[in-house]
Order: C-alpha cells, then sequence, then structure tokens
C-alpha cells in the first residue's frame, strides 16, 4: 500500500456495504469498487470520478489499484499547480507597480 492512508472503520482498513468495497482515505476521498472492474471516487459523498481496470482482481489488489489511482492523480493535480505558479510568475504583469 502506498503512503496514503485508509480512514478507520470498523475492520480498520474499508467497509464492504452495499455489494461493492470501498475504500477511505484524507479529505472525505472515498473509492467505490463494483467488485468487478469498475472504480467511482467520491468526495464528499459526491461523485466526481471513475475509472475502470481491465483485469480481474481480488480485494487486496482492487485496494492497491486505488491506492495507485489516487497517488497519480494527486501528483498530476501538485504539477498542474505548479505550473499555474510558474505561469505567474513568468507573468510581466506581476511585476509592474
Amino acid at each position: 500500500m502506498s503512503n496514503l492512508t485508509l480512514k478507520d472503520t470498523k475492520d480498520g482498513k474499508f467497509s464492504s456495504k452495499y455489494h461493492g468495497l470501498w475504500f477511505y482515505y484524507d479529505d472525505e476521498i472515498s473509492i467505490h469498487w463494483n467488485r468487478k472492474n469498475e472504480f467511482d471516487v467520491y468526495q464528499k459523498h459526491e461523485k466526481i470520478n471513475n475509472f475502470t481496470v481491465e483485469e480481474s482482481m481480488t480485494p487486496k489488489q482492487a485496494e492497491e489499484q486505488a491506492d495507485a489511482w489516487l497517488e497519480y492523480e494527486l501528483e498530476e493535480e501538485k504539477l498542474r499547480h505548479a505550473d499555474d505558479m510558474e505561469f505567474q510568475f513568468e507573468s510581466p504583469d506581476l511585476f509592474k507597480m
């Protein structure tokens, strides 16, 4: 498992309610796996994204896929924000008074 942490649930790792498996993360992010190949991503109970994995998985492999997907998305978001900051610093309007 990556350095992302799951929120504590009754069993300490994940919840298996509603015919699927839920993985919980910081910032009120949760990922629901339908036990096939589809994952839905929620933040604050609102669906914000989804992704699929084309291979069969055990629950542990699904957890690893969810962790990896979220880690990749968070890294991409950091890079997008870094690019925005770089653009702002290159803007000549910043230095006008």
